[in-house]
Parts: C-alpha cells; structure tokens; sequence
C-alpha cells in the first residue's frame, strides 16, 4: 500500500484532518523569531491585539528587548509578521493536503464538508491572529491583497480536486455554483468564528459545532441539487 492510499481519509469527519504545516526552523537565529511569533500568537488568542506588548512578548518567548528589536521595528511589525506566516503555514498546508489522488474517490458533498471542519479547526486555532489580520486589512490594503491571494489559492485547490466531479452537482451551471458555494460557505465559518470570539458584535444561532456543519452540509446539497 502507498504511502497516498494510507492516507486517504475514509469517511466525512476524517476530512481536511490536516497536519498544520510550521515553516522550518533551520538555526538558531529563525527559532529566535519563531518563538517571539509564537508568543504574540499566544497574547493575541488569550488578549487580544490590545493584550500585545513588547514586554509580554519578550517575557513569554524568553528573550530580550535587543533580540525583538533585532527582528521587528515595532509591535506593528511583530503583528504584520505574525499575519504573514499564518498566510504562508494556510497556503501550504492546502497545498500539501490536497493532492488530487488522495481526494479521487470522496464526494463533492464529503469534500465541502471537510473544508468546513478544516476552516472552524483552523479557525478556532487561529482565532486572535484572524482578529489581528482583519484589523490591519482595514488599516493597510497590502494586508487585505495579501489573504485575498490566499483565498484564491485555497479556491483553486479545491477546484482542482472538485472539477473532475462536477457530474454529482445537478445544479445548471454546475462549476459557478461549486465557486460561489465555497465562498458562501468560507462567508459563513468566518461569521461563526467571529461570533466566538469575546466582545463580538457579531450574532449566529448558539448552536453546537456538529449542527452547524450538518446545517452547511444541508445547505450546499440543497444548492448543488446533489442527493444526501
């Protein structure tokens, strides 16, 4: 058996269970500004962008004021740095996750509901960076372009391994349908996951995680017109 049919999932909830890919820390000097990013990481799940300081940075990642000083000009930078790689770990880790072979034999409906339980997991993992992202996409449009090209590229993997079944989608227009399905459904998991996250003004039905992804389940057979 190889090592791709290992790997294959073998049922709906096993979906998009993917290994999140961390970029390489090949010396001393790279593991000394992963781990002052990992600790903003850290301040911004449990503080908030407000909760960031310089000195809660270096406190936490072990390090010194010359050391961050080294590395970011300012927490501002440390925040642009720290939205930059959660882009790149995104891009990657779709791009290593969705090797057509592994995908050939799992349903347009198995596959989009996967993509909702990867994006609430990685979501949720990545919740203050996400805030912070938002943050500085509306202060800065390179930030905004930036995850924009990440979005496209998460779209056109899934296209990729979605295209070749596009025969189980009764809908008309089968392939615009698929496209604006995944953007409905990327629209919906950013709505949930913002609606958790303390002092949100945005409101979902309090549901459970299991019911909101049977609901968006219900929700794409019911566009696609695919039978479930």
């Amino acid at each position: 058996m190889s090592e791709k049919q290992r790997a294959r999932p073998s049922h709906g909830n096993d979906l998009w269970d993917l290994k999140w890919v961390r970029e390489p820390q090949q010396d001393r000097s790279a593991r000394t500004r992963s781990r002052l990013l990992d600790a903003a990481e850290s301040l911004l799940a449990s503080e908030g962008m407000n909760g960031v300081t310089i000195a809660k940075v270096t406190k936490l990642a072990g390090s010194s004021n010359g050391s961050f000083y080294h590395y970011f000009q300012d927490k501002k930078a440390l925040l642009y740095a720290v939205v930059e790689r959660r882009a790149i770990e995104v891009s990657v880790t779709v791009r290593q996750g969705l090797d057509p072979e592994v995908w050939a034999d799992v349903s347009v409906l198995d596959i989009l509901e996967g993509y909702v339980r990867f994006a609430l997991k990685s979501g949720k993992r990545n919740a203050g960076v996400q805030e912070a992202q938002q943050v500085l996409a509306q202060q800065d449009p390179n930030i905004a372009a930036r995850w924009a090209r990440t979005n496209r590229e998460t779209r056109s993997a899934l296209m990729t391994i979605l295209e070749p079944k596009l025969s189980q989608v009764g809908h008309p227009e089968p392939k615009d349908a698929v496209v604006l399905m995944h953007e409905v459904l990327r629209n919906m998991v950013n709505r949930r996951l913002r609606s958790l996250v303390q002092g949100s003004d945005m409101t979902m039905p309090k549901q459970s995680e299991e019911v909101f992804v049977r609901e968006m389940r219900a929700m794409t057979a019911g566009y696609l017109q695919i039978p479930d």
